[in-house]
């Protein structure tokens, strides 16, 4: 009966840890998004960041503004997400032409930079990216 018992701790501890395994990657972690605007930045008065996951679902949505001051060169936005690959859909408006770019990103805590200087530049010249 004694021998039972000390195997039980053991086994809930492996059981446990399984699972932990198996659905930590579900559980939300600090993601940091850089959105690199570069020397477009000084027309930009908003950034709408959009994030779909695989599954197509919308997940997150976050619109950055800028009201009356100019937009770093990179903008950071701090965002509480799983790991995994999504779908980022910006969207960057101001006193020039909207841009709108697509990225596939894959999210796996710490820091994912998307550069869309290069489409601000392009939608100015009237072509979108």
């Amino acid at each position: 009966m004694i021998a039972d018992r000390r195997m039980i701790l053991p086994l809930f501890a492996v059981v446990a840890l399984g699972v932990y395994f198996c659905l930590a990657p579900r559980f939300p972690k600090d993601q940091v998004i850089e959105v690199v605007l570069g020397d477009a930045a000084s027309r930009v008065t908003t950034v709408r960041l959009a994030f779909e996951d695989k599954k197509g679902d919308w997940t997150s949505e976050v619109e950055l503004n800028f009201d009356g001051r100019p937009a770093p060169r990179v903008v950071h936005h701090d965002a509480r997400m799983p790991d995994g690959d999504y779908t980022l859909e910006i969207d960057v408006t101001g006193d020039g032409p909207e841009a709108h770019v697509e990225r596939h990103v894959s999210l796996r805590g710490g820091t994912t930079s998307v550069d869309v200087s290069e489409a601000i530049l392009s939608a100015g010249k009237g072509a979108m990216r």
